[in-house]
C-alpha cells in the first residue's frame, strides 16, 4: 500500500520507515564525487600527516646539518688558534736566531769598519762606542759635558747612545754608523739624526754610515741623497 505523501514532513517519515528508498534518494541527490568525499578525506589527512612527518624529518636533518656546522666551524677555529700558536713560537725562534745572527755581524762589521775608514777620510780611527762591545769613558765624558752645556738633550744623549758603532779619528772627524742586515730607510734616518746630535755635541765633522751585506742599488741611491755613505760588508768572509 502505498503512503500518501502531502507534505516534507510525510517524505521524511516514508523514508525513515524505508532505509532503501532513503539510498535510493542519496544516490539520487548526491553526486558520485561528492559520496567519494569520506574517503578522500581521509586519504588527505593522510597525505598531511606524511607531510608533517616529512617535515619534521627534514627539520631534524638540518638541526643535525646546524650542528655539523658548528662542529666544523669549532675545529677550523681551534685549527686557527694552533696555527697562530706555532706561527708565534716560529716568530720567536726566528727572532732568536735573527738576534743571534745580526749580534754576531755587528761583531763582525765593527771591526771592519776601522779597515775602511780612509774612505771617510777619518785617520787613527778608535771606536768610541759599540753596542756589541764597549764604551769609552771618555766618549760619556764628553757627551755629559754637552748635555751639561745645552749642546744636546738628555734624550738626545740616550737617543745617540742607542746607535750600533761611533768611531772617532785622531783628526777630529766620527762616523755614526748603523748597522743592519736588512736596512730600510728608517736606519737612514736614525744615521742621519744621530750624525747631527754626535755634531752639535762635539763640534767636529760627522758622516752618517750604513754598514749592510750587498744593498739595493735603490737603497744606496737613497742613502747617497741624504748624504749618507754605505759600506758593503759580507756577513762571512768569503771562500778562495
Amino acid at each position: 500500500m502505498t503512503t500518501p505523501v502531502n507534505t516534507f514532513q510525510d517524505i521524511l517519515d516514508a523514508l525513515e520507515k524505508n532505509p532503501t528508498l532513503r539510498d535510493q534518494l542519496r544516490g539520487y541527490i548526491l553526486t558520485e564525487e561528492l559520496l567519494q568525499l569520506p574517503a578522500q578525506f581521509v586519504l588527505l589527512r593522510a597525505d598531511v600527516d606524511e607531510l608533517k612527518s616529512g617535515q619534521a624529518r627534514l627539520e631534524e636533518g638540518q638541526a643535525q646539518l646546524r650542528e655539523g656546522q658548528a662542529r666544523l666551524e669549532e675545529g677550523q677555529a681551534q685549527l686557527r688558534e694552533g696555527q697562530a700558536r706555532v706561527e708565534v713560537r716560529m716568530d720567536r725562534l726566528e727572532g732568536r736566531f735573527g738576534n743571534v745572527e745580526g749580534h754576531q755581524y755587528e761583531q763582525r762589521a765593527a771591526s771592519r769598519v776601522l779597515m775602511r775608514t780612509d774612505r771617510l777620510n777619518i785617520e787613527r780611527p778608535q771606536i768610541a762606542l759599540a753596542q756589541a762591545g764597549s764604551v769609552r769613558q771618555d766618549f760619556h765624558d764628553a757627551m755629559y759635558a754637552a748635555v751639561g752645556a745645552g749642546l744636546i738633550s738628555q734624550d738626545e744623549y740616550y737617543d745617540l747612545s742607542e746607535t750600533d758603532l761611533i768611531v772617532r779619528g785622531g783628526n777630529r772627524r766620527h762616523a755614526v754608523v748603523e748597522i743592519s742586515l736588512g736596512p730600510d730607510e728608517d736606519d737612514i734616518s736614525r744615521a742621519v739624526r744621530r750624525s747631527e746630535i754626535l755634531q752639535r755635541a762635539t763640534g767636529e765633522h760627522v758622516t752618517p754610515v750604513i754598514v749592510t751585506p750587498s744593498p739595493h742599488p735603490e737603497f744606496v741611491q737613497e742613502a747617497v741623497r741624504r748624504n749618507t755613505h754605505v759600506m758593503d760588508i759580507p756577513t762571512r768572509h768569503p771562500r778562495s
